[in-house]
């Protein structure tokens, strides 16, 4: 199938996606990605076409990368788990040793009070009787005798229900522990196979920029690029020209100036003749949280060469913001954002050498300058 028609036919597809309302419930969520996922099956298909034009090294590139993106992924959630289990920990230190600090006080107040009876004898009741006291003195006695007599009962039963917790904190601190040791040993192996793929990387990139040395190829592989993601660009914006976001408070056209920054710092790189339609470079390092500038709707989540692992949101209106170059996606086709939700993570995806986002806003096709859109506070 031909470009073109390959590109007329997912504009058709994208068309025909009924999009829904925001979700209200994660069962409504579930349905409408499931549907449009549905719906693009046939573009998917177009997307593997796509990449059987590609070259070897290319594929192999792609590949590497998808295996770099799954790894950074794990160690991400590695490292969320690891930091909730120290929160956890911390939390089960702080019961452990409240527990202690109770129980040695009760333990003082149960021994005060078992010296006391000592020193009184075990025949209290009998003593009040036998010291020549009026019967009602030897009553009342009698029953505040008791009722001490069941204070210390309750205290010893709370001694030992704080005992018996104070032993299931224990316990789960040390499982806790043995969780954290076990992820932090995983962590470690993931990084140490991250390190040796990105080194296998680094020869495929070598490889391609010999492949590319000769005359004019690498001019020439740029311009293909370029192009093919133009028409790529501009279909994907004719069909999503009829998809519905829900009305928002602060739709995208008052946003001028407004927006959430896509990184914590905005620092802009040279393109040095790199596909950049229209976008900006943004330095950035590896791992680095990349954010949603508004709300809207992920409507492309793909590897595609020249961008990397790349991002688009619909943001209704006609307006769309693009994110490439991405270690990794944390986001699917037909899932919501809000501003400043984590879509993605730097990197150097599609064969850049160094990590960097690449960033773009479009409107109704074209593009429009992306860093007068961010707030500079």
């Amino acid at each position: 199938m031909g470009l073109k028609a390959c590109l007329l036919l997912m504009m058709a597809l994208l068309s025909s996606v009924s999009w829904a309302a925001e979700p209200q419930t994660p069962e409504e969520a579930r349905a409408q990605i499931e549907a449009l996922k549905d719906d693009l099956k046939e573009l998917n298909g177009w997307l593997e076409d796509l990449k059987d034009e590609r070259s070897s090294v290319e594929q192999q590139l792609e590949g590497k990368e998808q295996v770099i993106q799954d790894l950074s992924k794990r160690i991400l959630e590695l490292q969320q788990s690891l930091k909730q289990g120290a929160a956890q920990l911390e939390d089960l230190q702080v019961q452990q040793r409240d527990l202690q600090r109770s129980i040695q006080q009760q333990n003082a107040q149960i021994a005060a009070q078992l010296r006391a009876v000592y020193r009184s004898g075990s025949e209290e009741g009998l003593q009040y009787l036998l010291n020549d006291l009026p019967a009602d003195e030897s009553m009342r006695l009698i029953h505040y005798n008791r009722y001490f007599s069941n204070a210390r009962q309750s205290l010893i039963n709370g001694y030992a229900a704080q005992a018996s917790e104070l032993n299931l904190v224990e316990k789960s601190i040390r499982s806790q522990r043995a969780q954290m040791i076990q992820e932090q040993e995983e962590l470690t192996k993931q990084q140490r196979r991250v390190e040796q793929e990105q080194a296998q990387r680094k020869k495929l990139l070598a490889k391609i920029e010999t492949d590319l040395s000769s005359g004019d190829r690498k001019a020439q592989q740029l311009q293909k690029d370029q192009a093919q993601m133009q028409a790529l660009l501009k279909q994907l914006e004719k069909a999503l020209a009829d998809v519905r976001i829900p009305d928002q408070d602060t739709p995208f056209a008052a946003q001028k100036g407004k927006l959430i920054p896509p990184l914590s710092k905005i620092r802009e790189l040279s393109t040095n003749a790199q596909v950049n339609l229209g976008g900006v470079t943004l330095a950035a390092d590896t791992g680095d949280a990349v954010r949603a500038v508004h709300h809207g709707r992920v409507v492309f989540a793909d590897w595609m060469r020249g961008f990397g692992f790349l991002i688009i949101l619909d943001h209704g209106g006609g307006y769309m913001s693009l994110y490439g170059y991405n270690q990794s996606l944390l986001k699917d086709v037909g899932e919501w954002v809000n501003a400043n939700d984590t879509i993605a993570t730097a990197g150097s995806s599609g064969g850049r050498a160094i990590p960097a986002l690449f960033f773009a806003i479009r409107h109704n096709g074209e593009p429009i300058a992306a860093l007068r859109w961010l707030s500079k506070s």
